[in-house]
């Protein structure tokens, strides 16, 4: 397989995710933190380095798109690369991870399932000496000893931001009280917790929020719509504001919302996660308030990561990247930016 030229080519594509920005805007610099303390790893030489990835489930456009943008930078870097899909079974993912130190790999990436279920696959990879790069969600496990780095997109912020533009166009259609329902993604997932943190402390920074329900659609666009249909019902139209954790299930309620006569932005204000196209799309026609962007291109930056280590570099232990909120104002600006 021909190599490339790592400095060269990781710093190209460096460049092109901090210009798309590794959540929608320009990549924020790794925050301030001790880089990895993590002992008795053995990184390969670049020649030698084979990475595995395990990806947590396919059931999204967005980790469809993550899981092509990881493979074609592996590709492009000429590294030996495999990668598995959990289907969204923790236990299939501690299988798969098994299976690939079995072939061999020397470098792992993971998509962890759950925060804590993830950890007997950590333990294993730490006890062979293979590094291991967090991906797109964390781990309970100690940062920088359990694994080297995690790289990811601050949920917090992103969760913030989304809650708080809810509370801003509350307060212009002059709603005193935000009764509001929040649409978790599967349950386990520090991306879930960390979003959910975000709105709870704009809500707490307000002071006028109630939470009308806050139940999991496992990121589906489906289970979304059947949910908002039945709290259509049961809440007799009684809220004022939905918070999706993603796109996809935003999109859903978005039907949901339609089959009951109810309007964006008349009557509900709809916020979603991830800056999917179709979702901006949404945004320009009015069938969805707002988004605030994600994207899952910035393999770049993982790969950028492993080859610190490689050259005995100190990696950071944790590496957020800056998001943007996509507004009927702003849509034109950050069309680009979506997928």
């Amino acid at each position: 397989m021909k190599k490339i030229t790592l400095p060269t080519t990781i710093g190209a594509l460096l460049l092109f995710a901090f210009a798309m920005g590794a959540c929608g805007a320009p990549a924020a610099a790794p925050i301030a933190n001790a880089p990895a303390e993590t002992t008795g790893l053995v990184w390969p030489k670049p020649e030698n380095l084979f990475v595995g990835f395990s990806q947590a489930d396919l059931k999204s456009t967005w980790r469809t798109v993550e899981s092509d943008d990881m493979k074609a930078t592996a590709k492009q870097l000429g590294y030996k690369y495999a990668d598995t899909n959990a289907e969204g079974d923790t236990a299939k993912q501690l299988s798969d991870i098994e299976s690939l130190i079995a072939q061999g790999v020397n470098a792992l990436v993971i998509v962890p399932i759950d925060a804590d279920a993830i950890q007997p696959a950590l333990d294993n990879a730490k006890a062979k000496g293979i590094p291991v790069v967090l991906k797109a969600r964390g781990s309970n496990g100690k940062p920088g000893v359990d694994y080297v780095s995690a790289v990811m997109s601050d949920f917090v912020y992103e969760g913030y931001v989304a809650c708080n533009y809810i509370a801003d166009q509350a307060k212009e259609k002059g709603i005193k009280k935000i009764r509001i329902i929040m649409i978790q993604g599967v349950i386990g997932g520090t991306d879930v917790r960390d979003r959910g943190a975000g709105c709870e402390k704009a809500a707490g920074e307000r002071g006028n929020f109630e939470f009308v329900a806050t139940q999991s659609a496992d990121w589906s666009r489906s289970k979304a719509q059947e949910l908002i249909q039945n709290l259509i019902q049961s809440t007799n139209k009684g809220f004022d504001a939905i918070y999706a954790q993603n796109d996809e299930m935003a999109l859903g309620a978005t039907l949901a919302l339609q089959q009951a006569g109810m309007s964006v932005g008349k009557d509900v204000i709809l916020v979603g996660v991830d800056g999917m196209k179709e979702a901006m799309d949404a945004v320009k026609a009015g069938t969805l308030s707002a988004t605030v962007t994600c994207t899952p291109k910035y393999a770049a930056l993982v790969f950028q990561a492993i080859a610190d280590g490689m050259a005995g570099k100190p990696v950071e232990v944790t590496i957020l990247n800056k998001d943007v909120l996509v507004t009927p104002e702003t849509v034109e600006k950050y069309y680009d930016l979506s997928f």
